[in-house]
């Protein structure tokens, strides 16, 4: 009797895997001590596998920030659904879970951490535009299709601010250790009034 071989992982569960299996390395270790080789491992794939897919460990940083401002942004536009008929209260909601849903993230805490690797912080700052460019995308996409009445441009410049205002805060936390609810709902009174 022919026993059955195991289906393979497609291309997506293989990467949920890898980002999964350093999301955890991340929790344990500073990044200057995560390897590919660990990682590999940890996913159940091959070295050759995260090289072809990601080409290095910066590589592999830069598609994890990506995935990871993907969730982000899905959490987000829920958030901002669930609120259309009020941008101010829907901004305000967004804000508050992006600012406290984030930082729960070991790349993001690792980023804020006084010895963070190099690599890690070129993701978010010299390195950064494929990331705002995403974020961008997903946020303009957001707005024009919860609130199709602003006009586009209008659209594009908010979308780029929240984006660059999302980024900022993971290099840099809020100051003097000020609540996510109040500086969300500080920045929605600042920005509400583009959408209305």
């Amino acid at each position: 009797m022919q026993v059955p071989r195991a289906r393979r992982r497609t291309a997506s569960e293989r990467s949920a895997a890898v980002f999964d299996a350093l999301r955890n390395l991340l929790l344990e270790h500073p990044w200057g001590d995560v390897t590919l080789e660990a990682v590999a491992r940890d996913a159940g794939v091959s070295r050759q596998t995260l090289y072809n897919a990601f080409g290095s460990r910066y590589g592999l940083a830069q598609a994890y920030a990506l995935a990871l401002a993907d969730a982000l942004c899905d959490l987000i536009a829920v958030t901002i659904a669930e609120h259309a008929d009020d941008p101010r209260a829907g901004l305000e909601a967004a804000l508050t879970l992006y600012l406290e849903t984030s930082v729960q993230d070991p790349l993001i805490q690792r980023v804020r951490s006084g010895d963070a690797h190099h690599d890690l912080v070129r993701v978010v700052t010299t390195d950064a535009a494929p990331l705002l460019g995403r974020v961008a995308e997903r946020f303009e996409e957001v707005v024009r299709s919860t609130w199709p009445v602003v006009p586009a441009e209008r659209a594009q410049v908010l979308a780029r601010t929240l984006a660059r205002i999302a980024v900022s805060y993971v290099t840099m936390p809020p100051e003097h250790d000020e609540p996510p609810a109040a500086l969300a709902a500080g920045l929605a009174a600042l920005l509400a009034p583009t959408i209305d």
